[in-house]
């Protein structure tokens, strides 16, 4: 098993299962309720749908920058609102992340070990560490979700 292929799986266990910490991206997001998605128990937080939609934006633009592009990220884009959800809109919103997440495993996989340690162009940090930066966000994320979750039941 090379670097990349390393990387993949710390990744696909963080989102979908078997992560020695605790519950996974998709495991956390089970049992929430549109309607819950959408409480706000913290006022000054966000709520779990805008926590996964937040989520799912950087899925797809880690994704995009390990594939060559440079997209830019407005505001609106980083902490989408999410308002008016119907539980359909929330299945879907879910399904989205996860697809997204499943993309980014697989991108990740794919990649050759040897860029990993190469600079990202104009950026002083490599693509190892954008990879592993993910990790880390996905993992606090998972665990805002995991509290908020708890405080709407």
């Amino acid at each position: 098993m090379n670097e990349s292929q390393r990387l993949a799986k710390e990744l696909e266990k963080a989102l979908f299962g078997e992560a020695w910490y605790g519950p996974s991206w998709k495991e956390v997001m089970a049992g929430v309720s549109g309607e819950a998605a959408l409480e706000r128990p913290l006022p000054k937080a966000h709520t779990i749908a805008e926590v996964v939609a937040h989520a799912t934006t950087w899925f797809e633009v880690v994704d995009l920058r390990l594939k060559g592009e440079t997209p830019k990220v407005s505001d609106e884009q980083d902490w989408p609102q999410v308002t008016g959800l119907t539980e359909g809109d929330w299945s879907e919103l879910r399904e989205r992340s996860l697809d997204r997440a499943r993309t980014l495993v697989e991108t990740v996989r794919g990649l050759s070990p040897e860029i990993l340690e190469q600079a990202r162009p104009g950026l002083s940090d490599t693509w190892f560490e954008l990879i592993s930066g993910e990790l880390q966000h996905i993992l606090y994320h998972a665990g805002q979700v995991g509290l908020l979750k708890k405080a709407v039941s």
